[in-house]
């Protein structure tokens, strides 16, 4: 019998729950100290990423920057809270605990952009070892810094002083993101062992951090007079070096968002690009297109029409060549595009002798632009299939851009044995276009008219 597994959402409320009653029993029994909360913290970070399956090295730069956060949210938002209902105990609880599901949900949230869940129960691997061995080490220096700046070393104000030098001097704030930015994306790239990694970001962390304090203590470009003090540089350094940690962590999370997002996408254009190719291909060998394009050119040639023939025989030819050769190109210049829709309009017109008009009104300027391959040719076929096309009632068709907009319009009068529309070739389009550029397809319908506005790019 499978055991009833305990959701993560319904483990962050329960560690939120676990925040607030721990916050009040160290008020009731005054015994404020922030590791306990810490420690749960860092445990329900662990259980969310082990359970969703996430990378050591994500998991710890998402424990530090949580640990930080609720740091600083904790005590500043219990003074607030404090302010506002004017109770010492209950207000740590009540901001702990909304903390606490923000860094839960946070963290999740993360966690699903790109990883698969293992299972409800924790498995036991060496990657869930690493990414314990992580959390312990950051619980670790959590508790040492925490005791550093409680220490004689540092004033009463604490850190303070020091945070606020590191803010207000610009130069220092810009090299500390600019040099992060360039070493979180060339770390991977120059240093391919992972051991080596680790130690390359140790060291230049220390360097960097060493330059970047200097800057602020000497207050550059500018430069302040300051005399050297051993302790105020060290007080300095540890500070700017925890900003720096910071730093890190947020911007290789982002990067990490950025690159994962990156892939989805590539990856969700790969397959959309392969079903478009596929029906683009169905489309090719379409039987009913064959058997009606066969049945034409047998009544010319029926009819002595040798010239008519000749030319629908090139034209069916070269329809076929154009969707051979365009397969694999994800965009066409929209002059290549006019021209085999023309070649496929000439075979309708063998077939709708009369009835069928087709107005292309596009300047010379917009047919350089670039559209998506067989678009056109989809568009004119999808409206000959659904609508009448008789000399009584005929069917009308106008290709026109302007501005960034190619439309492909059609007056509306559906036939009544008409076969069912999928909309698969147009959702194929639409998929295209937002897969490579992100912008949409326009389809509009009246009771009269049919309408689909495609983007030029």
């Amino acid at each position: 019998m499978k055991r009833p597994t305990i959701s993560i959402p319904a483990v962050i409320h329960l560690f939120a729950a676990a925040h607030a009653a721990v916050a009040v029993l160290s008020r009731v029994f005054n015994y404020v100290d922030d590791v306990p909360l810490t420690v749960l913290t860092l445990s329900m970070i662990l259980i969310v990423a082990v359970r969703r399956g996430l990378r050591t090295e994500h998991t710890a730069a998402l424990a530090l920057i949580c640990i930080f956060l609720a740091y600083l949210f904790g005590n500043y938002g219990a003074r607030f809270i404090e302010h506002i209902i004017g109770s010492g105990v209950l207000a740590p609880a009540i901001a702990t605990a909304l903390v606490t599901e923000l860094i839960g949900w946070l963290t999740y949230a993360f966690a699903r952009s790109r990883t698969t869940q293992t299972s409800g129960r924790i498995r036991w691997s060496p990657s869930t070892r690493q990414i314990v061995v992580s959390v312990a080490a950051i619980l670790l220096f959590r508790i040492f810094y925490t005791s550093l700046f409680s220490s004689p070393y540092f004033e009463e104000q604490g850190i303070y002083p020091e945070f606020y030098r590191l803010l207000s001097n610009t130069l220092a704030l810009m090299t500390m993101i600019c040099g992060n930015i360039i070493f979180v994306n060339q770390r991977s790239r120059l240093i391919r062992r992972r051991g080596l990694r680790l130690a390359a970001s140790a060291l230049f962390t220390a360097l960097f951090v060493l330059l970047l304090t200097a800057a602020v203590y000497y207050g550059l470009p500018q430069g302040n007079g300051a005399t050297m003090s051993a302790l105020r540089f060290f007080r300095l350094y540890t500070v700017v070096l925890l900003a720096d940690i910071v730093v890190y962590a947020i911007l290789q999370l982002a990067v990490y968002v950025i690159e994962s997002h990156r892939e989805l996408r590539t990856e969700r254009g790969m397959k959309h690009r392969a079903q478009f190719h596929y029906d683009r291909l169905k489309q090719q060998i379409n039987p009913h297109f064959l058997f009606n394009s066969l049945n034409i050119l047998d009544y010319l040639v029926q009819e002595h029409e040798t010239e008519r023939a000749s030319a629908f025989i090139h034209k069916l030819a070269g329809t076929y060549r154009y969707m051979l050769k365009k397969a694999d190109e994800q965009l066409v210049p929209l002059e290549e595009e006019l021209e085999f829709a023309g070649m496929y309009i000439d075979l309708l017109r063998e077939r709708f002798t009369s009835g069928f008009e087709v107005v292309v009104d596009i300047p010379e300027p917009l047919r350089r632009r670039y559209v998506v391959p067989c678009c056109l040719q989809l568009l004119v076929e999808n409206a000959t299939k659904h609508n009448v096309v008789s000399p009584e009632q005929p069917l009308r068709v106008r290709i026109e851009a302007a501005g960034d907009r190619l439309t492909v319009a059609n007056n509306l009068q559906l036939r009544m044995n008409a076969p069912a529309s999928t909309g698969v070739g147009l959702r194929n389009i639409r998929r295209q276009y937002l897969d490579m550029t992100g912008e949409p397809v326009a389809v509009e319908r009246t009771d009269t008219e049919f309408r689909v506005q495609l983007p030029l790019l």
